[in-house]
């Protein structure tokens, strides 16, 4: 089928955690989706450019409210292989080995308390939104309670807003070279590595990207977006 614009937000029931460094991109989402189920995570429903998916970071929606998300875990063997946990020493986070495995540690995360997620993408919307129905949640400790969605919504879209935003800023990672082929200047924009294309959970394919600096949008924004550059309202 023809690729459609089209605006997705998940309604949340729960808190969010999510690292600095993800950017939770929908097609990163739906790579995990179809992994679940064994199949292949670079096929998906969403227009493809140059290696690159037609689908945003994860925009949180309204203001959010920030807690700090601690979490009690017992030491595996491979937190033993840490750079700064130096078993059987006074400094650098010690860590006796005789007391392992009964050695726990404390996780601790950001939590946002936010209504709703937003992504803009170009593809096939029902399809987004089937695969994404497979998860268990979204973000960081979901198996936990975290990042659980009650709905999604549809929204399609006159123009594609996946890559560029309204405000001409990157909607996603962008490796450097296909930004100057859209006409962004990435002496302007942040610079940094970050994967991009599947398999988005190995850094190893890191790249060179332009970076996304929009992680909030209003409420009245949405609706704005919805309301004037819609095409059909919601599906």
């Amino acid at each position: 089928m023809t690729p459609v614009p089209f605006l997705i937000e998940a309604k949340l029931d729960s808190p969010l955690i999510l690292s600095p460094e993800a950017y939770l991109t929908l097609d990163s989402l739906l790579s995990a989706a179809c992994q679940l189920f064994g199949e292949d995570g670079q096929q998906l429903p969403l227009k493809n450019t140059d290696g690159v998916f037609h689908g945003s970071a994860v925009m949180m929606v309204g203001r959010p409210v920030f807690n700090e998300a601690a979490f009690v875990s017992r030491m595996t063997i491979d937190d033993f292989s840490h750079p700064r946990i130096i078993p059987n020493r006074k400094k650098k986070m010690a860590v006796k080995m005789t007391s392992f495995p009964d050695k726990s540690r404390l996780d601790r995360y950001q939590a946002f308390h936010v209504p709703a997620l937003a992504w803009f993408a170009s593809g096939d919307p029902g399809k987004a939104i089937t695969l994404l129905r497979r998860l268990p949640g979204l973000g960081k400790r979901c198996h936990s309670g975290y990042g659980q969605v009650s709905s999604y919504s549809v929204t399609e879209m006159a123009h594609d807003h996946a890559w560029v935003l309204p405000d001409a800023s990157p909607a996603r990672p962008l490796p450097v070279g296909l930004c100057r082929h859209i006409g962004l200047d990435p002496g302007q924009l942040v610079i940094d590595r970050a994967t991009c294309k599947p398999n988005y959970f190995d850094f190893s394919h890191a790249e060179l990207c332009a970076l996304p600096t929009t992680r909030f949008i209003s409420r009245e924004h949405i609706d704005f977006l919805t309301q004037h550059f819609s095409i059909n309202g919601e599906i």
